[in-house]
């Protein structure tokens, strides 16, 4: 399959496939790419495989291309070619295949999708021995041009795409329906750290693991300033993402997964192996300009789960007047009295300290990465994301991560006790009155004193309360200001209250 070994040959455009073919060849572009199947083969008692590439020629026309073979042959394919790539198909056959929305077909057989859906009603195959995919001279300008644009021209219009308003009315009940699949004009609003997750193999030997990758990506519309999370764990649509830029970069999602998340307790979407993505649609429309827009307006920090220590959109102390109880803000945080208007609410409360760790087992100070405010494993330097790295290693010198406080405390009254409350940030350091970098020096007796300051004494607490919310499950409160006060003063407070 190397390029040395590639003979010309007269080629087609993919609309002339005809079904029994058995020697077609063409030059294409790769848009989408399946992850390798090896299975053992019963017959020759040896590894085989497949994999699936989506080739594109024209604006119209769309074909699925599987190359069957030895699992080396699968394997050098998948490392071989990416997303993107222009390939010489050489001696394929030409199979004959069942539209997917062919009346007679049930809803079921339409749902189990498991390539893109072509435009054509015929399939390439690929057998090793009698033909083979290789890259395509990069010299070729006149044939690899035009190819390359049409990764970013969708082959649907946008404007048959769906809101995801309207894709999120589907929730009630969405834990009992089958997933559906839908068109979809997004931004991204934010790029989360990649995951890493160990998968056991059914291999029957040892606990033979596979390492995965997830990256979650939220995205959002003019319909959905609140967002969906889009999950992706194909890898090479994880490498290209990290060059996705948030409030920047649109998506055109076709044949995108929908489904419920008991996790997030709402729709989400995926990437399912029928899916395409366009990025950067071209030509830009009003819709997408519209899009780039309304992303551009909209604030960044609202999405980001692991940028929840940045401070700085904390209201002012003196702004914060309203008294609650415990019981009160539960109950307009995620209870009888909440507000769906409203992602958050401040409240002032009257309350003491039952819990206050600075000396114990759990962690007072956190990491997050100084260029995208992410958090970052205590055991670890560096921000996951590519794209940090790529900015620190352009002459940045010193640490890529600063220290934090990220302390949880516990206030309780008489209604019951909040205890998702976080003393982070500035304001911990002004309260503490300590550097985060100088705590980890601070002899074990200091930190002792430190923490009985505050335990068990009464405060007037000012609080920002941030509802659950599809991006972020929990409930969470910053302390935005603290004042140690006197018995007689909570008492005066409370009987007023």
């Amino acid at each position: 399959m190397s390029e040395s070994g590639y003979r010309c040959r007269p080629t087609l455009r993919l609309a002339e496939m005809r079904p029994h073919m058995t020697s077609f060849a063409c030059v294409a572009l790769i848009i989408a790419k399946s992850e390798p199947n090896v299975f053992l083969d019963k017959l020759s008692s040896e590894q085989r495989g497949v994999i699936c590439f989506t080739l594109r020629d024209t604006r119209l026309h769309i074909a699925n291309c599987k190359c069957w073979g030895s699992k080396a042959s699968v394997e050098e394919y998948t490392a071989m070619l990416q997303i993107g790539d222009i390939v010489d198909i050489v001696g394929a056959k030409v199979m004959a295949i069942t539209p997917p929305n062919m009346p007679g077909l049930c809803e079921q057989q339409q749902q189990q999708r498991y390539q893109p859906r072509g435009t054509l009603s015929c399939a390439l195959v690929v057998n090793e021995g009698h033909g083979y995919l290789v890259k395509h001279n990069g010299n070729d300008a006149s044939i690899v041009q035009p190819l390359r644009q049409l990764i970013h021209v969708p082959h649907k219009p946008l404007s048959s795409a769906l809101k995801l308003a309207d894709v999120r009315c589907a929730a009630p009940g969405a834990e009992q329906r089958p997933a559906v699949y839908v068109d979809l004009l997004v931004a991204v609003a934010a790029v989360r750290p990649v995951r890493e997750l160990k998968r056991k193999l059914a291999t029957g030997v040892g606990n033979a693991t596979r390492l995965l990758h997830c990256l979650e990506l939220v995205v959002i519309d003019i319909s959905c300033a609140d967002g969906m999370v889009f999950t992706i764990w194909h890898p090479d649509w994880i490498r290209r993402a990290q060059y996705w830029q948030p409030r920047k970069t649109l998506l055109h999602l076709i044949d995108v997964r929908l489904s419920h998340s008991q996790f997030y307790g709402c729709p989400v979407l995926s990437l399912a192996s029928c899916t395409l993505i366009y990025e950067q649609p071209l030509p830009q429309s009003v819709e997408c300009q519209a899009l780039l827009t309304f992303a551009a307006s909209t604030p960044l920090q609202t999405y980001d789960i692991f940028a929840q220590t940045d401070l700085e959109q904390l209201p002012a102390a003196e702004h914060i007047q309203t008294q609650m109880s415990v019981r009160q803000i539960y109950a307009r945080a995620e209870g009888e009295l909440q507000d769906a208007t409203s992602e958050h609410f401040t409240a002032v409360l009257y309350a003491l300290v039952t819990k206050f760790d600075l000396d114990g087992l759990a962690a007072s100070i956190s990491k997050k990465c100084k260029a995208c405010n992410r958090l970052i494993p205590n055991s670890r330097s560096d921000c996951d994301n590519e794209s940090c790295l790529l900015e620190f290693s352009l002459g940045h010198s010193g640490a890529h991560f600063e220290h934090f406080f990220n302390i949880n405390i516990h206030l309780s009254d008489q209604t019951g006790t909040l205890l998702e409350t976080r003393l982070s940030g500035g304001v911990a350091e002004h309260l503490l009155g300590l550097k985060a970098d100088a705590f980890p020096q601070l002899p074990e007796p200091k930190k002792t004193e430190l923490k009985w300051r505050f335990l068990l004494k009464y405060f007037e607490v000012k609080l920002l309360v941030r509802k659950p919310a599809a991006m972020r499950k929990n409930l969470a409160v910053s302390v935005v200001d603290m004042e140690l006060i006197s018995l007689a003063k909570l008492i005066e407070k409370i009987s007023v209250f």
